[in-house]
C-alpha cells in the first residue's frame, strides 16, 4: 500500500459517499474526481479527457437519439398498446406480456425510455383489466433492466464492458455476445416473477395510479383535506374574482369547485367573480386556515411611542459584520440553528445597504452581511468577542437601529392568540415575522422564550412585513365548513388526472411555484405522491423528484399541454405528443442499419450507431432540439469523467493491490468461486452507484486478476457488466425502479423484498452459463 494507492482509495471512497448521498450531484462529483486526479498527476492531460471521445460514450449519446426516434414516432407506443389485445385481462399473462415488450424495447432502446413511454398503457392495462397497477409496474422495470442486458448497447455497464477490453487490447464484445445471456436472465426474470415474485409483489390499492379514475380521491385521501367555505351575505370577497381575492396566498387553500344556485362549478379559473351566498369547495389544511382567521382578530400598528430601550437592563442588541472568514457563510439561520447555539435572535440581516426582516432564516449568509441580534447581555458580549466578525453597533445603538423596523400586534380579547404559547402562533413559520419583544401592561420584555403564554391585551413586538396580516384583516368574514357539498371533482369537462415526473425532466429540483405550473399548464396539483404516502401540505414549495407522482385537477382542454411536455408522463389515455407515426419506417430502418453493419462486420458498434442517430436526424424522425433534450447528459457527463479513473487505478498499483486481494480470498477455491466474488461485489455497488461507475471501478481489477490467476479475462468481464445491471433491490439502484415508485405506489421495503431473490437468482445463472459459453 503506497502513499499514492491509499490517496486514489480515500479519493473514491469521498466519491461513493457523494454519489449514494448525492450531497452534490453525481456529475459534478465525478468532475470535481478527476480534477483533483489531473492535479495529483494520477491522470495525465492525455488520458483527462479521453472519455468524451471514447466508444462507450459516443454509443450511448446516439442509442439516445435512436431511442428517442422510436419513441417519437410511436413505434414504442404501439407495441405497449397491443399487449391487452393479445393476452386480455389474466394477471400472468399480462406480466409476461409486459416484461417481454419491455425486454425487447430496451434491447436498443434507453431502459428508462423504455420504461417511460411504456408507464402510461401499462396503467391504462391495469385499470382496464382490473389489476392493481403495483401488480404490473414492477415487473414492467425489472423487464427493462433485464432486457438490457441482451446487446451490447442496451446499457451502459455493457458498453463500458466491453471499452475495459478495448482500452486493454483485447477484442471488445460483440453486439449480441450479450444476448445468450441476457435472454436467459429475462427468461429466468419473467418466471420469478410469475411465481415467487408474484406472491411477493404487493397487492396495493392505494398506489398513485388506482385502478378506476373515480377513486383516485379516494386514493389521494382527498377528502382529509377537503372542506368548504361560504362567502356571507356581506362580504368583501362579493364582486372580487378569485385571482383578487387572493384566497391561495393568504389562506393556503385552493379551489376545487364553486356551488352556486345549485349548480357547480368544477375548476374555476381565476376572472370567475365571486358573489355573495356562494360556496366554495376547498383543499388545504383546516387547521392553517382556522389558525389563519384568528389572526383577524388582532390589531397592526407602528411601534409609535412604543421605546424598548428602557427594556434593555438584561438585554442587549449588536450588529456584527460578517468577515470573508467567517464559519457563518454559505450557512442560513435555520442551518446553524441560531437561538439554540447561541441563545440570542436574530431579527433582521442587512445586505448591500438594505435591511431584510422578512423571508431570512432560509437565506445563506454572505461575506459583508450585518446580522442583528438580540439576548443577553452575556451572550451578546461572547458573541462581540469572535474573531470573525466585526461589531458594527451594540446596546443602544443597536436597539435605536432594531426600533426602524418594529411593528406592534395587538392581541384582542377575541383572539385565539390569547392563551397560546409564543411558538404556537407559528407567526414566523407563515408570515416571516419574528417576535422580538412582548409589551404587557407598562412592562416590555425582550427575548421572550418560545413556551411563553400570550394573553388578551398584550402588544407583540415584531420585525418583518406583516403585509399579510393586513390583508387578512382587509379580507372580511367568510364561513368555514369541515363538510363539502357533494362534491364530485370530475363532469364532461373538468378531470382528474395523475403524471409522473419524467426521465431527464428539467422539473426535477424545481418547485411547482418555480415552474409556475399552474399558469403554464392551466392545472392545479391537489397532492404529490412520494414515498407511498400523498403529501397534501405546501406543494408550491415542494422540490420535484424524479417519479413523483402529481395529482392534477383542470380542464379536459389543457391536459393535451401537459401530455406534450416531455418532462411528465400522464398516467391516462390519449395522445402523447409529439408524434410523426409517418416516419416510423425510418425508426426502425435506422436500428436496421445499425445492426446490419455490426453483424457484418462492416463498422465498429459506435460508428454504426452514429450512423442510424445521424439518419434519424437527417430524415427529421427527430427535430435537433429534441435531440439535445432526448441526451441524458448527466450520464453522458458521469461516464465520460470516470473513465480515467481505471488509468489512474492501473498506473498506482490499485488495481493490482485488488487482484491481488480477490486472489488471496478466492482463488484457492477456483475459477468459479472468484467469478461469483467479482460478480457479487459489482451488483452490490450496483445497488447505491450506477452501474457504468461500477463497471470503470471494477474493470482494472479484472483484468489483474485473470492476468494473476492464467485466467481468460472475457468471462470475468462478462460476469462484471452483467452483474452490475442486476439492480433490484432499492428503488434507487436504477432509475427505472424510480420511476414506476409513486405510479405503483411502492416502498423501498417492496424493492428489498422482491429484488433480493431475482438478484439471487441472475447471479446464480451467471455462475452457471458463464464458464460454459465462455470458458476460462
Amino acid at each position: 500500500m503506497t502513499l499514492e494507492i491509499a490517496f486514489l482509495f480515500s479519493l473514491l471512497g469521498v466519491m461513493v459517499v457523494l454519489f449514494l448521498t448525492e450531497k452534490l450531484p453525481v456529475d459534478v462529483t465525478a468532475f470535481a474526481g478527476l480534477s483533483l486526479l489531473v492535479a495529483t498527476g494520477l491522470v495525465t492531460s492525455g488520458e483527462a479527457f479521453q472519455g468524451f471521445s471514447s466508444p462507450a460514450v459516443i454509443t450511448m449519446m446516439s442509442v439516445f437519439l435512436l431511442s428517442a426516434g422510436l419513441q417519437y414516432t410511436g413505434v414504442a407506443e404501439a407495441l405497449g398498446s397491443r399487449i391487452y389485445k393479445v393476452v386480455g385481462a389474466r394477471e400472468v399473462p399480462l406480466i409476461v406480456a409486459i416484461m417481454i415488450v419491455a425486454g425487447v424495447l430496451s434491447a436498443f432502446m434507453n431502459n428508462i425510455a423504455a420504461a417511460a413511454v411504456l408507464l402510461p398503457a401499462v396503467v391504462s392495462l391495469a385499470r382496464k383489466a382490473g389489476v392493481p397497477p403495483s401488480r404490473l409496474l414492477m415487473p414492467l422495470a425489472f423487464g427493462a433492466i433485464l432486457g438490457g442486458t441482451t446487446t451490447l448497447v442496451g446499457t451502459p455497464p455493457n458498453l463500458l464492458a466491453s471499452e475495459v477490453l478495448t482500452d486493454q487490447g483485447l477484442r471488445p464484445f460483440g453486439l449480441f455476445e450479450f444476448a445468450p445471456f441476457g435472454l436467459a436472465l429475462l427468461a429466468a426474470g419473467i418466471v420469478f416473477m410469475i411465481t415467487i415474485g408474484r406472491k411477493l409483489l404487493p397487492d396495493r390499492s392505494g398506489g398513485m395510479a388506482e385502478m378506476e379514475r373515480a377513486n383516485l380521491a379516494e386514493v389521494y385521501r382527498l377528502e382529509e383535506s377537503l372542506f368548504s367555505i361560504t362567502i356571507p351575505m356581506i362580504s368583501k370577497l362579493a364582486g372580487k374574482t378569485l385571482a383578487e381575492s387572493r384566497l391561495g396566498s393568504l389562506l393556503g387553500i385552493q379551489v376545487v369547485s364553486i356551488f352556486r344556485d345549485g349548480e357547480e362549478v368544477l375548476a374555476p379559473a381565476g376572472d370567475y367573480r365571486l358573489k355573495a351566498g356562494d360556496r366554495l369547495v376547498v383543499q388545504g389544511r383546516r387547521r392553517d386556515l382556522h389558525d389563519s382567521m384568528d389572526l383577524r382578530e388582532i390589531e397592526v400598528a407602528d411601534l409609535g411611542s412604543t421605546s424598548m430601550i428602557s427594556a434593555a437592563t438584561s438585554v442587549s442588541g449588536i450588529v456584527i459584520r460578517l468577515a470573508a472568514d467567517s464559519e457563518f457563510l454559505g450557512k442560513s439561520v435555520k442551518d446553524l440553528d441560531v437561538r439554540n447555539r447561541f441563545r440570542v435572535t436574530v431579527v433582521e440581516i442587512c445586505r448591500n445597504g438594505q435591511p431584510i426582516r422578512d423571508g431570512f432564516v432560509d437565506l445563506p449568509f454572505e461575506a459583508g452581511d450585518e446580522v442583528l441580534a438580540l439576548g443577553p447581555v452575556v451572550l451578546i458580549n461572547e458573541l462581540a468577542s469572535r474573531t470573525e466578525v466585526d461589531v458594527v453597533a451594540e446596546g443602544r445603538d443597536a436597539i435605536e437601529r432594531l426600533e426602524e423596523g418594529l411593528y406592534v400586534l395587538r392581541v384582542s380579547e377575541s383572539s385565539s392568540m390569547a392563551g397560546s404559547t409564543v411558538a404556537e402562533t407559528h407567526l414566523r413559520e407563515r408570515y416571516d415575522l419574528t417576535i422580538v419583544g412582548v409589551v404587557r401592561g407598562d412592562e416590555t420584555e425582550l427575548v421572550v422564550s418560545p413556551n411563553q403564554p400570550l394573553l388578551a391585551g398584550d402588544k407583540l413586538l415584531v420585525t418583518g412585513r406583516p403585509a399579510k396580516i393586513a390583508q387578512l384583516l382587509e379580507l372580511g368574514q367568510v364561513e368555514v365548513d369541515d363538510t363539502t357539498p357533494g362534491a364530485s371533482l370530475e363532469s364532461d369537462d373538468v378531470t382528474l388526472l395523475e403524471a409522473v415526473v419524467a426521465p431527464r425532466s428539467a422539473a426535477v429540483g424545481h418547485s411547482l411555484r418555480e415552474l409556475a405550473f399552474r399558469k403554464k399548464y392551466g392545472l392545479r396539483a391537489l397532492a404529490i405522491w412520494r414515498g407511498g404516502e400523498p403529501l397534501r401540505a405546501g406543494l408550491p414549495d415542494i422540490k420535484l423528484r424524479l417519479g413523483d407522482g402529481l395529482l392534477l385537477h383542470g380542464r379536459r382542454d389543457k391536459v393535451a399541454l401537459l401530455r406534450s411536455d416531455p418532462d411528465f408522463v400522464v398516467l391516462s389515455e390519449g395522445e402523447s405528443g409529439p408524434r410523426r407515426p409517418g416516419r416510423a419506417v425510418f425508426a426502425i430502418g435506422a436500428l436496421l442499419l445499425m445492426v446490419g453493419l455490426v453483424v457484418a462486420g462492416i463498422f465498429p458498434i459506435q460508428v454504426a450507431a452514429f450512423f442510424a442517430a445521424t439518419l434519424v436526424i437527417l430524415t427529421r424522425t427527430l427535430r435537433m432540439h429534441e435531440a439535445y433534450r432526448a441526451i441524458e447528459w448527466r450520464a453522458i457527463f458521469l461516464v465520460a469523467a470516470i473513465l480515467p479513473v481505471g488509468a489512474a487505478m492501473e498506473r498506482t498499483g490499485a488495481a493490482q493491490l485488488l487482484a491481488n486481494s480477490v486472489a488471496g480470498l478466492a482463488g484457492d477455491a477456483g475459477p468459479y468461486a472468484v467469478l461469483l466474488a467479482l460478480m457479487v461485489l459489482s451488483s452490490l455497488l450496483s445497488q447505491g452507484l450506477d452501474g457504468a461507475p461500477t463497471v470503470v471501478l471494477l474493470g482494472p481489477v479484472v483484468i489483474s486478476t485473470a492476468a494473476q490467476l492464467g485466467l481468460s479475462p472475457f468471462p470475468l468481464m462478462m460476469g462484471v457488466g452483467l452483474a452490475a445491471s442486476a439492480a433490484f433491490m432499492t428503488p434507487f439502484s436504477h432509475k427505472a425502479n424510480l420511476l414506476v415508485m409513486g405510479a405503483g405506489g411502492y416502498r423501498s421495503w417492496d424493492y428489498l423484498k422482491v429484488g433480493t431473490p431475482l438478484t439471487l437468482v441472475v447471479l446464480a445463472i451467471l455462475t452457471l452459463m458463464i464458464p460454459v459459453l465462455m470458458p476460462f
